[in-house]
């Protein structure tokens, strides 16, 4: 029984850049914190950059690993599909 694959939904990978822009945001204002406490001396515009560059992985994980889920889901090939049971017991031969 062959499954319709199901279309590229652009708009669930904008809510999960979001999602990780929320993470970047929050390890972002911890790293301040951390940073903050230390007595290391950076300048303020290196740490700008340090948090652009940590909100901007954050957002670029969310939307990979949200578009590997869609074309992992709509692939034609049945190896492809993620199984309910992941691969716990189960061994590669």
């Amino acid at each position: 029984m062959r499954r319709e694959p199901s279309g590229f939904n652009g708009f669930k990978v904008l809510w999960a850049a979001l999602i990780g822009a929320g993470v970047g945001i929050v390890l972002s204002i911890f790293l301040d914190t951390f940073i903050r406490n230390t007595p290391a001396d950076i300048s303020p515009s290196r740490l700008f950059y340090l948090y652009g560059v940590v909100i901007f992985s954050a957002v670029l994980f969310g939307s990979s690993i949200e578009s590997m889920r869609q074309l992992q889901e709509g692939a034609p090939e049945e190896e492809y599909r993620s199984r309910k049971g992941g691969l716990r017991g189960q061994r590669r031969r």
